[in-house]
């Protein structure tokens, strides 16, 4: 297995055509972690909130060329723990304006600290980093749940403005906090796609999460780092609006069952941005064999990794039934891959 090399994605997201092509998958399910790593971990976890010598460990064990850090605020969240220890969630639990008094915020000082260590921890060994954005236009509508927030934008729209407004005045102090590190990409995610195109009308997402985007995105921007986009779903028609506001990677570009067209992507838009993912969660990777995993990566390379552009990864997050050795299959086929 390759050693990890920030440059490999840099030199995509910049066009540059390199010799080989980089791979990084942001998340997986803990099950696939716990496999990865030949340990058992509390299901209740994500990747990034292993302890920090783990995360680097898993990170390189999985092939990755970019460690991901990131947190989940918990925010109104109502959650269940199932058998097995995953926690799964149910619904939000503020409504109305008098919760808004039940705001609870992250320990900064916490995340910083966790932050610090894995620079330290990645330090020479040519991993990125890439720290996960909280965002408003995401907490805002688990905290409350999303039946009652595509609701209440129309019939409340004040208290929606009132706690996103809270809501974001956080995470913009976050924002600047990751800015203070030599890091490479913060990730901005969007929850309100699907795939077929987002939950509420553009004049409401216009209303209640792309302002937020921006202001995040101009901050980015400002020191010079990247803007890696990952929004679920059929998105085809918001790349110019995701390209004005200043994404630089776009993942994970879910095929949306025939749906959206990674190489019509390439086509319009692949010398204005790169594109990360695509390979299939619920047909290749769950359902192939290790070969057609292979052999599905190889014609992606070959097919959007001319002039750069090109991410290896999948298409969402490699859930539980995907079978390990398909996940390795994908590392080692992008690992492989040479420009002939």
């Amino acid at each position: 297995m390759r050693q990890p090399d920030k440059n490999r994605f840099l030199n995509a997201v910049n066009h540059i055509e390199a010799d080989d092509v980089p791979f990084f998958e942001m998340e997986a399910d803990i099950a696939i972690v716990c496999q990865i790593m030949d340990r058992q971990y509390d299901m209740s976890l994500h990747s990034f909130e292993l302890p920090i010598d783990d995360v680097v460990e898993y990170n390189r064990r999985l092939g990755n060329d970019m460690v991901f850090l990131s947190h989940v605020w918990h925010l109104g969240r109502k959650e269940k723990t199932d058998t097995q220890g995953r926690v799964h969630y149910i619904d939000g639990t503020m409504k109305d304006i008098n919760s808004l008094k039940n705001i609870t915020f992250p320990d900064m000082d916490r995340i910083e600290r966790r932050l610090e260590e894995l620079l330290d921890a990645v330090d020479g060994t040519g991993f990125g980093v890439i720290c996960g954005a909280q965002t408003a236009g995401f907490t805002v509508p688990t905290a409350i749940g999303y039946e009652d927030f595509c609701m209440k934008s129309i019939l409340d729209p004040a208290f929606i403005t009132e706690f996103q407004k809270r809501v974001h005045e956080y995470t913009m102090r976050e924002l600047e906090m990751y800015m203070q590190y030599p890091i490479d990409a913060i990730k901005i995610a969007s929850g309100l796609i699907t795939n077929t195109g987002s939950m509420i009308s553009p004049e409401m997402m216009e209303q209640f999460e792309y302002p937020y985007m921006r202001e995040q995105m101009k901050l980015i921007k400002a020191h010079n780092k990247l803007v890696h986009m990952h929004v679920d779903g059929y998105v085809i028609p918001l790349i110019p609006l995701f390209l004005e506001m200043g994404i630089d990677i776009l993942n994970p570009i879910d095929p949306c069952s025939g749906k959206q067209d990674i190489c019509r992507i390439k086509e319009l838009y692949g010398d204005q941005l790169t594109l990360c993912g695509n390979i299939d969660i619920n047909t290749t990777l769950l359902e192939g064999t290790p070969q057609q995993v292979a052999e599905d990566v190889t014609d992606h390379i070959n097919k959007l990794a001319n002039n750069g552009g090109y991410i290896v990864a999948s298409s969402h997050d490699l859930h539980q039934l995907i079978p390990i050795e398909n996940i390795c299959a994908m590392r080692d086929a992008a690992h492989a891959w040479k420009r002939q």
